[in-house]
């Protein structure tokens, strides 16, 4: 028998062993794991990878491809990039991107708040990826909650710099950020934030991503915010978006997009506006960033610039139109554009003046389009074309093929547009004679006289408009209700009518169709200017009543 001391000191010895075996065992069991992975980023396209567990920090748990890992001849090597990585996240990238952005989404592994990295071999064109809410097969192949997971391309730690693993892991681990933060945020917005925190940190400093997303942008001709494929054009699209926007508003308005309760990017960055004081919207500033890469000078405007000197000489490529340089040659396009998709486009050619005319269907939601006007020297200046208030606009260019050698211009739909839907619009560019009294001053003088005559004409147009509405339709002889901009009624169509019979002076594109859309609106607004009516578009109290009375005397 045992003695009581002999039983007291088994009964530890069992005890220490006892508790011992399942701390090996457990070490046993996460050593290798097969987490499933997505093949569209995997080397070979595999769906599953064994892994081994090769090193662990204060902050991370770094699992690395066996097949891989096996390879590797200098393991000290990859030892020391791995520490130097996670130090530099534990003591600039986590505090430096929590402190702006938030918190991130961390449950980890079985509720352990260690982030898990996975060295895997990627396609050679990405450097990482986050995987959430799947599953991972420990080495008996029992399944465990996995928590989220950052998937870094294995071939790139060792021949990578460490400061652009430090900006790939930034960026990886910023998406982290955006899933507490705003869990249900669209794909280029959170590619977008994620950019960010790679500029944000300075991680960049040889300005190797920058340029390589710059490259993969240079000759899109045409791009779309919404339209995320996953692609270098997408990143290079979301990179200098992101710069431009950091320049041009500060740091904090990302932390107030972010934070801002909406899912939709661009109502995040419009809020973020509003946090801000800045009487600004995302429109009209995306809209500036389309032009910032065609003129990129800062001296001319701060708005239409990069102030990242490796940007100094950046412009895009834009899509090119000859006209050739005789007389009265012309070139007319029709083209198509959806929401959130913007052209660069490029007209040369020409000689002495051009006349460059664009017709924007009423169904077509372009407010205003920018040309900018290139001379031999390079310079460029911007002006605006504004739909607000008609259809057609023209403008004139002169001295074509001397002075002057390009012109650009760019269409964009935004806010306003229906996601998903196409939109169409046309231009015509006319090379004008210089030699047979076409110059410009010429023009502006004609143009004036036909204004003054169709004022002139006005009074007498309105008399005949109230005469063939009454005439021409029993149900239009007064309006009894207020219509309104998106309107569709029979109503709509009296209005249209009576606005036709005014003349094209007020209604030149003549469309009765029962909708009130962006050509009836103006056409009320010229109608109300020409009654002193405060010029809204509404067709309110006022309007009705001044219309109504001229319909019935």
């Amino acid at each position: 028998m045992f003695s009581f001391k002999k039983k007291i000191i088994f009964l530890l010895i069992f005890g220490i062993l006892f508790l011992q075996i399942p701390f090996l065992s457990l070490a046993a069991w996460t050593n290798t794991v097969i987490f499933n992975v997505d093949f569209n980023y995997d080397s070979i396209g595999r769906s599953q990878i064994e892994t081994q567990l090769i090193k662990t920090t204060n902050n991370f748990y770094f699992y690395a491809d066996k097949d891989w890992y096996e390879k590797i001849a200098d393991k000290n090597q990859l030892d020391n990039q791995l520490y130097n990585l996670a130090n530099d996240f534990e003591y600039k990238t986590y505090p430096t991107l929590t402190n702006l952005l938030g918190s991130e989404d961390n449950p980890g592994v079985d509720n352990d708040s260690k982030i898990v990295i996975v060295l895997e071999p990627l396609k050679n064109t990405f450097g990482g990826y986050v995987k959430v809410g799947d599953q991972y097969l420990k080495k008996d192949f029992s399944q465990s909650n996995e928590g989220q997971i950052i998937f870094l391309n294995a071939d790139n730690i060792i021949n990578m710099p460490l400061s652009l693993l430090d900006y790939e892991l930034a960026h990886e681990f910023t998406h982290l950020i955006i899933l507490k933060q705003k869990p249900d945020a669209e794909t280029w917005f959170s590619e977008l934030m994620s950019e960010f925190s790679g500029t944000l940190l300075n991680y960049d400093v040889d300005n190797i991503v920058l340029k390589k997303r710059v490259q993969s942008l240079l000759y899109s001709t045409e791009i779309n915010l919404k339209d995320w494929n996953n692609m270098e054009k997408d990143y290079g699209e979301i990179k200098l978006l992101g710069l431009y926007l950091q320049e041009q508003f500060g740091n904090q308005f990302f932390a107030e997009a972010l934070k801002y309760p909406f899912n939709d990017g661009v109502i995040s960055f419009n809020g973020a506006f509003k946090q801000l004081g800045i009487n600004k919207t995302f429109d009209d500033v995306y809209l500036n960033w389309l032009i910032t890469n065609l003129v990129n000078n800062c001296q001319a405007n701060v708005q239409y610039c990069y102030k990242n000197p490796a940007l100094s000489s950046f412009q895009a490529i834009s899509y090119t139109y000859y006209l050739p340089a005789q007389s009265n040659s012309s070139l007319s396009v029709s083209d198509s554009l959806k929401t959130w998709a913007g052209k660069w486009q490029k007209i040369t050619g020409g000689q002495g003046i051009l006349q460059l005319k664009f017709t924007i269907p009423e169904e077509t939601p372009i407010q205003k389009i920018p040309y900018i006007i290139e001379d031999n020297t390079g310079a460029k200046t911007v002006g605006f074309l504004d739909f607000t208030a008609t259809n057609i606009q023209k403008v004139y260019i002169n001295d074509m093929g001397s002075k002057n050698v390009a012109v650009y211009f760019v269409p964009f739909i935004g806010l306003s547009g229906q996601e998903g839907k196409t939109y169409y619009y046309s231009w015509k560019a006319t090379n004008l004679d210089s030699s047979s009294q076409t110059d410009k001053q010429i023009i502006d003088t004609l143009l004036k006289r036909i204004d003054e005559l169709k004022k002139e004409v006005a009074s007498l147009q309105l008399q005949l408009a109230m005469l063939q509405t009454n005439q021409g339709n029993s149900s239009c002889s007064v309006f009894s209700q207020d219509l309104y901009y998106g309107m569709n009624a029979s109503e709509v169509k009296c209005l249209q009518q009576f606005l036709v019979n005014l003349g094209e002076n007020i209604y030149p594109e003549k469309l009765i169709t029962g909708y009130y859309g962006p050509l009836t609106q103006a056409a009320v607004k010229r109608y109300q200017a020409l009654k002193k009516i405060i010029t809204t578009g509404y067709f309110g109290p006022l309007t009705r009543a001044k219309v109504n009375s001229e319909l019935t005397n």
